[in-house]
Order: C-alpha cells, then structure tokens, then sequence
C-alpha cells in the first residue's frame, strides 16, 4: 500500500504524543528536506517540453525613450504577452501586456532612442522554466541529433556573441540569466536561448524536481514508496530534542535518543541511495561535455581537424 506523508507524521505522534500535529508535520518535512538535499534522487525527475514559437516582424511600430508602451497600426498579438521584443540589435525586452492590437507594455521603460517607425521583432528569446525546476538533466536536440548545452555561461556567451546578434532556425544552447519579470511567471528561473530562434521547434527536456513541503495526500515514489521508515527515523531524531512544554513535558525527550535516530536516519539514507543508483545508474558514469563548452555550441569541429588528435583523445 502506498505510504503517504499523513501515514508518517501520524506515527511520529504514536512515539510523541505530546508533540502538537503541527509540530510532528514539521518534524517530518524537515527531515524530507535533508533527505532530498543528500543527491538527486530518480523519484524528484521531471519532463517537460520547451515550445519556440515561430518569430514574425513588425513592420511598423513607435516606441520612445522613458515609455514602456509601444504602438503599431494593428500589429500586435494578444499571445504576443511574454515573448519577447526587440528593434535592430537593442537589448532584448519581455512583453508585460498586451493592451490591444496596437498598444503592447514592455517590462521596463525603451532605453533606446526614439523612433516612429521601427521595424521590430517578437520571438521567444527565453525559456522559463517550471516552478518545481531544480535543474537541467537532458535537453535532446532531435532537429541535430544531439544535445542543447545548457552548461554555458553569460561570460562565454559575451565572448561569443556580445550584442546577440545571431540567429537561427534553432538555438543550440540555454544560458542562466536573471528570473523571469513577467507577471504571470514572475520570480521563476529561465534561461535565454542562444542563437535567437526564428523558426518554431520543440525540445522535450528532463530535469531534476526541487522537493516543496509536503501535504496530507503527497504519495511517495520510486525508492521512497517503502521508505517511509526512513523520514519517521529522522523526524523521531528532531523529536527525541524538544523538551515538550512547562506544564506538558516530552517523555521522549532524551539526546541519547535523538543521536540513536539519527544514526537510523542517516544509515537509511545511505541505502536509499544505493538503491536509486540502481533505479537510475546515471550518477555512475558521465559523459562531461563541459569539457567542450565553447565548440559545443558552436558545432565546431575545427579543433578536430586541425591535428591528429582522436575524439577520445579530447575528453
């Protein structure tokens, strides 16, 4: 039967009945957090799928130095809101709102100068991830027969491309940047696609889940489905610490105890994470393909040809 996080702080109160239920709830999604902080666990893996939208230009458009809205003679979207926006090689601006078909607001105020007449491009310039995103495991490239990088940094990428100039049907790389502005999806993590995609793809992508705190019906999974004991244990090691109160002290308050769980706590751990490598051997043996970050991206394989080296010479 599966096991639940109401099973286990259910039976931290059988040991503490003293303890208040929200207090046993806690004790338990602390030691879920210390667990889950100990690897990347196979039951905390995530799919999803980045969709690049096709890019289009806007023939016309007014934008002025000091405003965050734009005009046009009835060229906007309404799913242009959250894309991005840009006229010639000016930074890269997210779409807040759109107002109707001629009036869109950017996310902070054009500092370029004015125009009445701009041609402009919207286009999807970031990727902004889930709100469980921890991070990137595989992002497969099935229009090249590889992987999109995902390793790279903004410093590389500004020794590459400064200005952000380059474009093409599809990008080859996602670079960390600053969290998303746009309100719908405010704070989230997100990356920016490198070259700027003009052509609409999809990329199917697996990342390691971030672990919130859990609930009543929260079912676990994987190498936790019969290891519940393993959270009780830890959740018992917090328990066995607090004295209780002044007029309800905790009979199971002892530092023998707690360093008892604690050694449980962390013995099981250690065999989870045995068995997870089995599940998922990936932690095993890994291909570092940071070692070529910078060819990587740019499909470069003059490093190649320019000696006698082998592939395998170059890991």
């Amino acid at each position: 039967m599966a096991q639940t996080f109401g099973d286990c702080w259910r039976r931290v109160r059988l040991y503490v009945p003293a303890a208040p239920t929200f207090l046993a709830r806690e004790w338990v999604n602390d030691a879920w957090k210390q667990l889950v902080k100990k690897r990347r666990w196979g039951f905390l893996r995530g799919d999803m799928v980045l969709t690049i939208n096709a890019a289009r230009t806007i023939a016309s458009c007014v934008v002025t130095q000091g405003s965050a809205t734009v005009t046009s003679a009835g060229l906007f979207l309404a799913a242009d809101a959250g894309r991005q926006f840009r006229v010639g090689s000016t930074p890269y601006y997210t779409i807040q709102t759109f107002t109707d078909v001629n009036t869109i607001v950017l996310d902070r105020v054009y500092g370029e100068d004015n125009a009445a007449s701009a041609a402009a491009e919207i286009f999807d310039g970031y990727a902004t991830m889930p709100a469980d995103f921890g991070s990137f495991r595989l992002i497969p490239d099935r229009y090249n027969q590889r992987r999109l990088a995902f390793w790279i940094t903004e410093d590389q990428l500004n020794m590459l491309d400064s200005s952000a100039s380059a474009g093409d049907s599809g990008p080859r790389c996602l670079v960390a940047r600053a969290p998303s502005t746009y309100i719908p999806t405010l704070g989230r993590i997100q990356y920016q696609y490198w070259p700027r995609p003009t052509a609409a793809r999809s990329y199917p992508a697996l990342y390691n889940k971030q672990a919130d705190d859990l609930t009543d019906v929260d079912t676990f999974n994987g190498v936790m489905a019969d290891g519940a004991q393993i959270l009780i244990n830890g959740a018992l090691a917090l328990a066995a610490l607090w004295p209780g109160t002044g007029d309800r002290p905790n009979p199971f308050y002892s530092l023998t105890l707690a360093d008892r769980y604690q050694v449980r706590f962390a013995q099981g751990i250690q065999e989870l994470s045995l068995r997870d490598d089995e599940q998922y051997p990936d932690d095993l043996a890994k291909v570092h393909w940071e070692h070529w970050p910078l060819a990587d991206i740019a499909y470069n394989d003059q490093s190649l040809r320019a000696s006698d080296a082998t592939v395998a010479d170059l890991y």
